[in-house]
């Protein structure tokens, strides 16, 4: 389409330059002139951005007592975190302005009898090519292990300090993709093609011609990946092993594992055409006898076509295990602390993507052709005629998974084992095992035409023999053509162990505390797939023809 509207200006110039005008008193020909202006804007854009982080992380806290005597051991405290993190991001921003005006007067002569109408033809050409191409991928792989494992071992008795642990082991990757485009096109013609003034006998009508095209190409595509993969392993195992008597004190564990995966994918185009086309060509007003009539057209064009499309995929794979278990093994008696633990096992996996496509097409025409207001024998008819098109075309597609396979174990196992007495106290555990998928895809395209064409062709008024009739011709042609495709999936796969097993062993008397247990196992999937087209074309219409 671009290559025909540039060999039409080529051509169109030629004809100019081959045909020089004259003027005379008599049989002088009509001016003529021409204008064209064409715009071309092609705007290549690609960005590719990946970020990888990979985690082999052992954060341990293992202080160890050996005695052949007794052990007193103060407390053990681990602050553990294991972090890893992978984040990329991708985009494109591109404006395209383009603006002509293109203002045309054409004068005839002074010629009196035998003068050649005036002729005018204006071309105007804005093309605008916009290419994005954006892709992102963030991956995050951690194998983590937090401990806190303090052992005594004693041939006499242990007395062991409290044992607390926070551990965290945390892999997020996260990936955006996005492209924005704006496209604005402004055109504006205007054309005065007047005959020659002082003309009597046997003038040329006037002529002239527009021509206005406004084409806008926009191709998007954005994809992102985020994947996040974890082993996670919390530990908090105080152990006591003793000939004697133990007296440990209490144990107490906060354990997160979280895996997260987040991918973004959006696209964003904006097209803005604007048209106005004022054409005016008058007869000779002072020709009497054989006057030609007027002669005017008018062509606009308007083209949108907009493609989009967007892909994100988000993956959380998680095995976690978040431990607590304090280990008691004694000859003689043993007095335990409470052992009390915060378990949660994360896996979440999000994935959008969305496609937004803004097309506004208006075009105004304003065309008066009038004919010899004086003629009063053989007077020719004006013509005129009016073609206006609008086109827009708008294709989408999103697609977005986004998937959360999770392995969760969450124990609470204190293990006490006496030859004597065992006397032990409480066991408390919040476990929560959740497994999380959601996926997003949308699309929204709104398309506006409008479209206004005044037409008034006049004839001779003051003709009374051998006149001929005016002829008016309008055609407007609208048309908007949107696809759209939206696919979503969510998978949440759960395989989830939550465990308040305290285990007591004992050759006397146990003397148990309360055993105590808040646990929650949660999958969640969610998917969501939308479309959203607004047409709305708006054609009017109003010819004179006189």
């Amino acid at each position: 389409m671009k290559s025909k509207l540039l060999a039409v200006a080529v051509v169109v110039i030629a004809l100019a330059w081959a045909v020089a005008p004259a003027a005379a008193d008599t049989g002088g020909g009509g001016a003529g002139a021409l204008q064209a202006g064409v715009q071309q804007a092609a705007t290549n854009q690609q960005a590719g951005a990946a970020a990888i982080s990979k985690q082999d992380a052992t954060n341990a806290n293992t202080p160890a007592n050996i005695a052949g005597g007794n052990v007193t051991a103060g407390p053990s405290s681990a602050n553990q975190l294991a972090n890893s993190e992978a984040e990329a991001k991708a985009s494109n921003d591109a404006d395209t302005t383009q603006k002509q005006t293109q203002t045309q007067n054409v004068d005839g002569s002074s010629c009196q009898v035998g003068c050649g109408g005036a002729g005018a033809a204006q071309l105007g050409i804005q093309a605008a090519n916009t290419e994005q191409d954006a892709k992102s991928a963030a991956i995050s792989k951690q194998n983590a292990v937090n401990a806190n494992v303090p052992v005594n071992v004693a041939g006499g008795n242990i007395t062991s300090g409290p044992s607390s642990a926070n551990q965290l082991a945390n892999s997020q990757a996260e990936a955006k993709s996005s492209n924005e485009a704006d496209t604005t096109q402004k055109q504006d013609q205007t054309q005065n093609v007047g005959g020659s003034s002082s003309c009597k006998v046997g003038c040329g009508g006037a002529g002239g011609f527009q021509v206005g095209a406004q084409l806008a190409d926009t191709s998007q595509s954005a994809g992102s990946l985020a994947v996040s993969k974890q082993n996670a392993v919390n530990a908090n195992v105080p152990v006591n092993i003793a000939g004697g008597n133990i007296t440990s004190g209490p144990s107490s564990a906060n354990q997160l594992a979280n895996s997260q995966a987040e991918a973004k994918s959006s696209n964003d185009a904006d097209t803005t055409q604007k048209q106005d086309q004022t054409q005016n060509v008058g007869g000779s007003s002072s020709c009497y006898f054989g006057c030609g009539g007027a002669g005017g057209a008018q062509i606009g064009v308007q083209s949108a076509d907009t493609q989009q499309w967007a892909g994100a995929a988000a993956i959380s794979k998680q095995n976690a295990v978040n431990a607590n278990v304090p280990v008691n093994v004694a000859g003689g008696n043993i007095t335990s602390g409470p052992s009390s633990a915060n378990q949660w096992a994360n896996s979440e996996a999000e994935a959008k993507a969305s496609n937004d496509a803004d097309t506004t097409q208006k075009q105004d025409q304003t065309q008066n052709v009038g004919g010899s207001s004086s003629c009063k024998v053989g007077c020719g008819g004006a013509g005129g005629f009016q073609l206006g098109i609008q086109k827009a075309e708008t294709q989408q597609w999103a697609g977005a998974f986004a998937l959360s396979d999770q392995n969760a174990v969450n124990a609470n196992a204190p293990v006490n084992v006496a030859g004597g007495n065992l006397t032990s106290g409480p066991s408390s555990a919040n476990q929560w095992a959740n497994s999380e998928a959601e996926a997003k895809a949308s699309n929204d395209a709104d398309t506006t035409q409008k479209q206004k064409q005044d037409q008034t062709v006049g004839g001779s008024s003051s003709c009374f023999f051998g006149c001929g009739g005016p002829g008016g011709a309008q055609i407007g042609i609208q048309k908007a053509d949107t696809e759209q495709g939206a696919f979503a999936a969510g998978v949440s796969l759960q395989n989830a162990v939550n465990s308040n097993a305290p285990h007591s062993v004992a050759g006397g008397n146990i003397y148990a505390g309360p055993s105590s247990a808040n646990q929650w196992a949660s999958s969640e999937a969610e998917g969501k797939a939308f479309n959203d087209a607004d047409t709305f074309q708006w054609a009017s219409q109003y010819q004179k023809v006189g």
